[in-house]
């Protein structure tokens, strides 16, 4: 009865994929360090003594040094660092108090380059970048930091990118238990299980999605081209296979004491549904591409654990 010798091999990343795949990530590691380290503000420099970036950032997040306001004058430090207003001072040009001074210079450039921002046509990479520069020139206009302080920024950025945690869809309430309990009870639930899954693996292309991804991949290194729509449709079609499965799966009555198995492998295939959609976004949205290899690495290892799991109960 076990299904977890055919095309669930296909879960583990093919080392082409996998390859390729670091090399991006690494890639992007560099020239976001690169572009840390390389900053000609003197106050960046590595040579600069750890304890005076420890006195000037201790106890305070990131979020804390985008809302210092040294002088009161409700514009945050790191806002007039940008405008070139002294951030200890209310007034620094003249008589115009700098709070004014800075909305109207926003006014003046709004009207000049004609800017309106559509928060709807942003991806999330666009704000991941405007969350990166607002939080960057908060850290920058907070005084002196060292390479420890730029590594545990950039840490702290990293893990928001690949937070590999989505929330479960199932829960016991949506079960459907079976009164039955026997042996033949158990065998013929979990060949539903294994014809259910065999039809959207034939039919839908499931576990071809690391395939699809790597070449994919390839594909735009070689001409830099976007992923093809093909390809993308191909990833549309077994991500919404991955949660129709996940569906019919809740759909199925099970015997009681395999409760806990069935509702892991709903939720884990919902969930790699999710994560191969996230991952086709890698190239037009890197952010939510990233966020989906690392969830598709999580909630796929999950899917295999619980078949693996359900097959050792069945066996005893």
């Amino acid at each position: 009865m076990n299904f977890n010798n055919e095309k669930y091999l296909k879960y583990l990343p093919s080392k082409k994929f996998t390859l390729i795949a670091s090399i991006a990530v690494v890639l992007a590691i560099a020239i976001f360090m690169i572009f840390f380290m390389s900053s000609k503000n003197e106050n960046f420099s590595a040579t600069k003594e750890k304890n005076g970036s420890a006195l000037k950032i201790q106890n305070q997040t990131i979020l804390d040094l985008i809302q210092n306001d040294s002088d009161g004058d409700k514009v945050a430090d790191w806002e007039e660092t940008l405008w070139g207003t002294d951030k200890n001072k209310k007034i620094t040009f003249n008589d115009t108090p700098d709070a004014t001074y800075i909305e109207n210079r926003k006014k003046e450039l709004k009207i000049e380059q004609n800017i309106s921002i559509d928060e709807k046509k942003l991806t999330e990479t666009d704000k991941f970048a405007r969350e990166f520069f607002t939080s960057f020139t908060a850290l920058k206009s907070s005084g002196q930091v060292d390479a420890n302080t730029i590594n545990s920024f950039s840490n702290s950025l990293g893990q928001n990118i690949v937070n590999p945690n989505l929330i479960d869809r199932y829960s016991e309430k949506d079960i459907k238990i079976s009164s039955q309990n026997d042996t033949a009870s158990k065998e013929g639930y979990y060949e539903t299980m294994k014809n259910l899954f065999k039809n959207y693996q034939s039919t839908e292309g499931i576990g071809d999605e690391l395939d699809i991804m790597s070449s994919g991949l390839v594909s735009y290194s070689a001409d830099s081209t976007k992923i093809s729509l093909e390809q993308y449709n191909k990833l549309n079609t077994i991500a919404a296979a991955y949660q129709n499965f996940a569906k019919e799966v809740i759909e199925i009555e099970v015997p009681s004491n395999l409760v806990q198995y069935h509702l892991q492998i709903a939720n884990s295939s919902n969930n790699t549904g999710i994560s191969v959609l996230n991952m086709g976004k890698v190239i037009n949205d890197p952010v939510v591409g990233l966020s989906g290899l690392s969830q598709y690495q999580k909630y796929s290892d999950e899917l295999i654990k619980a078949v693996t799991d359900l097959e050792a109960v069945l066996k005893q």
